[in-house]
């Protein structure tokens, strides 16, 4: 698979996709620019930016928003017409495609929480780093170059890329504005703003430090109580569906030519099917996204 884009990453084709996925990240940084961050964004850069957050486009770097779009629209007509012949049922086929949507969603959800715990993790020791530095070091590019080598992915790419930035610009606010635009993480946001303020007016990186430090600490912390509610909830939620699969179960043994052949056989019963699945996969989204939208 590296061999085909390796070899894929040499064509036309990968050079148009290369550039409609930069000028949709341009675009953004300068709306980004011009009216703030705000929750509102393009579909398409939202998928972009998921792809980029759970590592695929690191392994498949041809693989942008509309490759997904078109690869998976692929993926879910096949499904359907595996699982209508299989199962002789449309609504069969239905099922496994919204099965198939939810494995997608879930696995491309926790690919990109795994981001963020790892742009986490990596901030106090940022912390530390700038700390350290600042006391031989005065520019903020150069304060962040020396720290490089010391802090793990994903917070070293977007060093490297700053650094990049301002030396190739020799712009270090619209570095800044470029760095801002790339982060999603509200806390990390504001502690890109606190150093982008400190490097401008020469301020005390100590004192910074001392106070960025604290706040992560603080927002760690309630994190933490956060998720331990949280992964009771989760919990709860997964012994209801279990004992539901079950109570099925038992209906399937009780009830003659089994519970699945009563549902399926009649258009009652495929509603029933369709909203249990509906409330099943509502269920598994909520059970998935609350930490997240719980802010962070």
């Amino acid at each position: 698979m590296r061999g085909f884009s390796k070899n894929f990453a040499k064509t036309d084709a990968y050079e148009k996709l290369r550039q409609r996925y930069e000028k949709r990240l341009k675009e953004e940084r300068r709306r980004q620019i011009e009216e703030g961050n705000t929750l509102k964004k393009p579909i398409m850069y939202r998928l972009d930016r998921v792809l980029e957050y759970s590592g695929i486009r690191r392994h498949f770097p041809f693989v942008n928003a509309e490759v997904f779009i078109t690869l998976y629209i692929s993926a879910l007509a096949i499904i359907f017409m595996l699982g209508a012949v299989i199962f002789k049922s449309s609504i069969a086929g239905i099922i496994v495609d919204v099965l198939l949507c939810v494995c997608v969603w879930c696995v491309l959800y926790i690919l990109s929480g795994n981001y963020y715990k790892k742009l986490e993790d990596n901030i106090m020791t940022l912390l530390n780093l700038i700390e350290n530095f600042s006391k031989t070091e005065d520019d903020i590019v150069q304060i962040f170059r020396k720290t490089i080598p010391y802090v793990g992915e994903p917070v070293r790419n977007i060093l490297t890329e700053f650094c990049s930035d301002a030396e190739t610009c020799g712009d270090v606010n619209r570095a800044f504005d470029n760095l801002n635009s790339r982060i999603e993480h509200r806390k990390c946001r504001e502690l890109i703003h606190n150093i982008r303020v400190c490097s401008r007016y020469e301020s005390n990186y100590d004192m910074l430090v001392r106070d960025c430090r604290a706040s992560m600490m603080d927002f760690l912390e309630i994190k933490a109580e956060r998720k331990a509610i949280i992964n009771n909830g989760r919990a709860e939620i997964i012994i209801l569906l279990l004992s539901a699969a079950l109570i099925v179960y038992l209906f399937s043994n009780i009830i003659s030519g089994g519970l699945a052949g009563l549902l399926f056989g009649s258009a009652v019963g495929r509603i029933i099917v369709l909203y249990c699945l509906a409330v099943i996969v509502v269920s598994v989204i909520m059970m998935l996204t609350y930490d997240k939208r719980g802010g962070e």
